[in-house]
Parts: structure tokens; sequence; C-alpha cells
């Protein structure tokens, strides 16, 4: 299973309508960074306002997603056969960013402007900026797909 360019979009478009204002992370939202497309991606990471995951939820499932994964308060994962998505549910804290559960207790935090606009499939989206996306993917081992990832942040993050 692989999800394009323009799935993700899709699912974007889904998601924003019902109020869930999401946002790519993961390889998705690195390629949405650079602005192309790098590697194959078998999901869509998306970050999505907590408040909005029942609408979210059932919207994906009235598109025949089923859940596949469910980690809930921090991510569930959701496959239609052909598209999987990554759901993670985000809050807004009082300094104008957001946070997550983390699946130890505690919190993922999501400082105020680390939302930033990229380009995928033609489209501006919202995501995850660079320095947050490599902060991401810190606290476990990469995978090739990682370390991938991580070599396109790092270039990012050098060129600043």
């Amino acid at each position: 299973m692989a999800v394009s360019d323009i799935e993700a979009v899709e699912v974007l478009d889904l998601l924003e309508s019902v109020g869930a204002e999401p946002w790519l992370a993961g390889g998705w939202g690195v390629d949405a960074l650079i602005e192309r497309q790098t590697r194959i991606h078998r999901d869509v990471d998306v970050m999505v306002r907590a408040d909005r995951l029942g609408d979210v939820l059932d919207i994906l499932q009235d598109e025949g997603f089923r859940v596949t994964t469910d980690w809930l308060p921090v991510r569930v994962e959701l496959d239609d056969g052909v598209r999987v998505v990554d759901v993670h549910p985000v809050h807004e804290d009082d300094a104008g960013g957001h946070w997550q559960a983390a699946p130890d207790g505690g919190r993922y935090h999501y400082p105020a402007g680390s939302i930033v606009g990229g380009l995928l499939g033609g489209r501006t989206v919202r995501c995850a900026s660079p320095l947050l996306q490599r902060e991401a993917h810190l606290g476990y081992p990469p995978r090739p797909v990682d370390r991938h990832d991580l070599a396109l942040l790092d270039e990012m993050l050098a060129a600043d």
C-alpha cells in the first residue's frame, strides 16, 4: 500500500470539512516542506483538533476506512485497503501552541509557530515545521525512511 500526494490532499480536505484543522507530520509533512515527493509513503500522518476527533473518525469511516490500530489518546490508524491514515489528536495550549498525549502518560509539546506552510499535490497545506519534524524523530531507533526524512530535514535546517 502507498498513499499518493493527491490522496493525502484528499484526506486533508475531508478532515478540513469537519473543522479538524489538519496539519501534516511524518513523511508527507517533510515532502510538503521541500515541495516535492522524495519517497513512497505507506501512510499520511495528520494532526487534528482533539475536540473534532469523533467527527474525523466518523467521516473517515463513512469513506470506507476502518480502525486498524487504536492507541488513543495518542493516535489511531485507519485503513481503507488502499490508503492508511495515522490520526494524531492535538489540544491547544495556553501559549498558542498544541500538545498531544504521549504513550507514557506525558505530553508532546508543539510550540506556537511550529505549524507552517508547505506544498503538496500543487496545493498549499499546513505542516509541522522542519525543527518540529526533526524533534519528532528523536527517541526511537530510526528506520530507513526515518533516516531519509532526517537527512532532508537536516539539509533544510542547515540552509536556514
